[in-house]
């Protein structure tokens, strides 16, 4: 395999294998509450952030500074959509289109003002997972085991919350509460991870997992690990093809993983499920 010839090549697998690892769990909250495009709406309001600090002189040069503003952006999209989930008079999909529509209507103004905008933009929908450094890979890692500590003691009450909401307001849970935490922890990873996978990567790291093991297992730690297993293949794939065709990273994997959809959805219509 020549994915396994070049180190930088091993990087971007090893930010692969993180990015499954916490993402197919986000995922499967995600597509349960029926809040599939959650990611994108948070995603476009980190970038939105960083959009924001490029303007402000905040990028490439300070990189600790611009992930503030975009944290601090999402942060306020996580209080957001904790708020959405209580108004019942509207659809919450809805209020989560329009959050995305007007952050990316918003960063497009705010690039207007940036001499490489065009790029700017480019790079936070494809990301360049290729060029990650061992220093930021190093930073994944304890970000992303510092999520899974917090999100391995909420479990119960998360999977609760998504399974059986009606069963965890009768015990007295504060559902605003933990959806805060819920989206927080997920915020805190999109930002995090759109700087260095971009939008589209994200996405689909966050959902096609998730509906392939609802395709193909039932039961929820096995559609858990099933789409851990389906996020790790993906990755092996997208990028031995990425380097073999030439072809960018982002896109790539992201067209493997829609490949190995479809490819489930044809074996379980086989096997009549």
């Amino acid at each position: 395999m020549m994915l396994l010839q070049y180190p930088f090549a091993l990087s971007a697998l090893a930010l692969c294998l993180l990015l499954t690892g916490v993402l197919s769990f986000f995922g499967y909250h995600v597509v349960r509450r029926g809040v599939i495009f959650v990611d994108l709406a948070l995603a476009q309001v980190a970038s939105l952030g960083a959009c924001f600090g490029i303007t402000m002189g905040l990028g490439e040069t300070h990189p600790a500074e611009n992930f503030a503003l975009s944290l601090a952006f999402t942060l306020l999209g996580a209080l957001l959509f904790s708020w959405f989930r209580g108004r019942k008079a509207l659809p919450i999909e809805a209020l989560i289109g329009v959050t995305y529509a007007g952050a990316m209507a918003f960063s497009l103004i705010v690039l207007e003002k940036s001499a490489t905008g065009s790029e700017e933009l480019k790079e936070m929908l494809v990301g360049s997972i290729l060029t990650v450094s061992p220093q930021t890979l190093g930073l994944a890692a304890a970000l992303f085991v510092f999520v899974t500590v917090i999100l391995f003691a909420s479990r119960k009450a998360l999977f609760q919350i998504t399974e059986r909401p009606d069963e965890a307001r009768a015990q007295g849970r504060r559902i605003w509460l933990w959806d805060f935490l819920f989206y927080t922890t997920f915020g805190v990873i999109v930002t995090f991870s759109v700087r260095v996978a971009g939008v589209l990567l994200v996405f689909a790291f966050l959902i096609v997992p998730s509906l392939a093991s609802i395709l193909s297992v039932s039961g929820t730690w096995r559609r858990v690990a099933f789409g851990w297993a389906f996020g790790t293949v993906g990755c092996l794939v997208g990028l031995e093809a990425s380097l073999r065709l030439d072809w960018s990273a982002g896109p790539t994997i992201v067209a493997s993983f829609i490949l190995l959809l479809v490819a489930a959805g044809v074996v379980n219509k086989v096997r009549g499920r």
